[in-house]
């Protein structure tokens, strides 16, 4: 696999970015103002800004409505948040909620078998706000997870036949035949009727962890901040460029080489 580049000064043809939110628009956990008008700079331009995230259903509600985001996708792809010309937010589910039900009740007792083994993690605080997934918290909340332990965690819900993917952050585990780059997709034809060579020229992704990998593989125009740098060595699928700085400035700095006369 070739290895990621130096992000270009200039990058053309792009009509939308879709961004990670941990770790890739937040700095140590929060959000930079200089950050906040990166994404109102591109909305300005013309350029539609779409966040995609193994975040909660609860901040992908806040996030639709009060940042410049045409759509939200939450937990790893198992739903997207559309606002509408009224400012109204339509939710989009990958599964029906008969599904989504049984579903969470099998995740939560396959993140207690494997709390029980690593038990100096939990689950994410904001597990009460999500609707399709279930978060293990190792990194935010929590620190002095080991690689070791959680590997042990993933290796656990893997061996009950579930999705797991870690991010920045969290354990993130779900049921089903979707991830962040099949409901981008889905989103993308569905919304704004891109073809899978439209996204592939117009589109342009960031992020910065292990659960990225498929919107790396996907999209030519991939970008990882330079905290990814930590990542690199485990994934497959790499981005095509890297900033020079992390966390939310190297978003700004994507921003600025899209904006680029």
């Amino acid at each position: 696999m070739t290895q990621p580049t130096a992000l270009p000064k200039k990058i053309d043809q792009i009509k939308f970015v879709l961004s990670d939110v941990d770790d890739t628009l937040t700095s140590n956990g929060q959000l930079r103002p200089e950050t906040y008008q990166a994404m109102h700079r591109l909305v300005n331009a013309g350029i539609i800004f779409i966040p995609i995230t193994g975040g909660c259903a609860g901040w992908c509600d806040s996030f639709s409505r009060l940042w410049p985001a045409a759509a939200v996708i939450g937990e790893n792809g198992g739903f997207y948040l559309k606002r509408q010309a009224n400012n109204h937010i339509d939710y989009h589910f990958w599964q029906s909620e008969t599904e989504r039900l049984d579903n969470t009740q099998r995740l939560l007792q396959i993140a207690q078998e494997a709390i029980t083994q690593v038990p100096e993690v939990r689950l994410a605080k904001d597990q009460c706000y999500r609707l399709v997934d279930v978060a293990i918290d190792y990194n935010q909340d929590i620190s002095g997870i080991s690689p070791a332990q959680l590997a042990k965690i993933l290796a656990v819900f893997h061996g009950h036949g579930v999705n797991a993917k870690a991010s920045s952050i969290h354990v993130n585990a779900w049921i089903g035949d979707y991830n962040k780059k099949a409901m981008a997709c889905k989103l993308l034809a569905s919304e704004f009727q891109l073809t899978a060579a439209q996204m592939q020229q117009q589109v342009l992704f960031i992020g910065d962890s292990l659960n990225d990998e498929t919107m790396f593989e996907f999209f030519p125009n991939s970008v990882g901040v330079a905290n990814i740098e930590q990542q690199l060595a485990q994934l497959e699928s790499k981005p095509k460029w890297i900033t020079q700085a992390s966390y939310g400035q190297g978003f700004e700095q994507m921003v600025d080489a899209v904006l680029a006369d």
